[in-house]
């Protein structure tokens, strides 16, 4: 059953298109196509498409699931953050209709982020501004260079071009929760693994948490049936000086005594339903939001397993603690 209403966050409320048939429409039809027959490389291919050709928060939720279930762990964690952060942005209509998506997204996220494993490029000072580095083929820009970023379990490829045109290519990789340093330009591995004293990047955030309608909903009832029930409370002791005074026990002198009797019973009764009304209602409030509210991001400081890996045209090396 769980599977059946996963897929139906996935794949049944995808946000209308602009213009059905549409080249993104096509590529979400066949992303989901590829997704059900398990061929998620190409399924996030698709999806990636038609999310650039149309940016819908469904087709991002379903993307982000996409790469999470290929085992890429951090592009899934920077998706589920992409779509929460575009959640926060909608009307509030418009965030009802993603609320179970939201829930789904930040439990997932929240789940994989421990798992993330960890990659720093540190590039000797004395070469940085006269080489480059390409990470998976892509030039590693320098204000990444000596962070540790998230990225996907797997192979990694890093390619160091030295000062002198030499092209040096490393093949690195990272399981589930390891962190490696690749340290470039150092003649020695071991010099280069002292050096490697790279800061920390936080996994890619979303925006503020958003609060679940239910909360206010659930509070709402609480607050109001604490109101009824202290007015009918207040109700009933006024109407019981007007039984004491004109009743005795059950049997009262006159017509007022007896109205005012029936109705200090009724309002009791009201007053006993309000307050066990508004009782529960506090208490699903507060059970709610606790239940909604996300874990709190935080990775152990020390790594368990790390290794660094020296590159340079003169010295390949590799030290750590595996």
């Amino acid at each position: 059953m769980g599977c059946v209403a996963f897929g139906a966050l996935l794949f049944l409320t995808r946000v209308a298109p602009a213009a059905e048939n549409s080249p993104a429409q096509a590529a979400y039809e066949q992303g989901v196509d590829a997704f059900r027959a398990g061929d998620f490389s190409t399924a996030c291919r698709l999806l990636a498409d038609s999310y650039r050709l149309e940016p819908l928060p469904g087709v991002l939720f379903t993307w982000a699931t996409c790469e999470l279930r290929a085992e890429r762990l951090a592009s899934a964690a920077t998706h589920y953050a992409d779509f929460l952060n575009a959640v926060a942005a909608l009307s509030p209509t418009e965030r009802a209709a993603q609320e179970e998506r939201r829930r789904s997204a930040q439990r997932e996220r929240a789940r994989i982020l421990p798992e993330l494993p960890y990659l720093t490029v540190v590039v000797s000072a004395s070469v940085q501004h006269s080489s480059s580095v390409l990470r998976d083929g892509l030039p590693l820009l320098p204000s990444l260079q000596g962070t540790e970023v998230p990225v996907d379990p797997g192979e990694h490829v890093i390619v160091f071009v030295g000062p002198d045109g030499a092209r040096t290519e490393q093949r690195v990789v990272l399981a589930k929760g390891e962190h490696k340093t690749v340290v470039l330009g150092f003649a020695n591995a071991r010099e280069a693994a002292r050096a490697a004293t790279p800061s920390v990047a936080a996994p890619p955030s979303a925006s503020a948490h958003q609060t679940s309608p239910w909360v206010y909903i659930s509070g709402g009832v609480g607050v109001a049936g604490i109101l009824t029930g202290s007015i009918a409370g207040f109700m009933a002791l006024r109407d019981k000086s007007t039984v004491d005074g004109n009743c005795n026990g059950s049997a009262c002198r006159n017509e007022s005594g007896k109205a005012a009797a029936d109705a200090a019973q009724t309002e009791a009764t009201v007053s006993t339903v309000g307050f066990g009304v508004g009782l529960a209602g506090l208490v699903s409030s507060v059970i709610i939001y606790l239940a909604d509210t996300p874990h709190v991001e935080a990775r152990v400081a020390q790594p368990r397993r790390w290794s660094v890996v020296a590159i340079s045209p003169t010295a390949v090396g590799v030290v750590g603690a595996f």
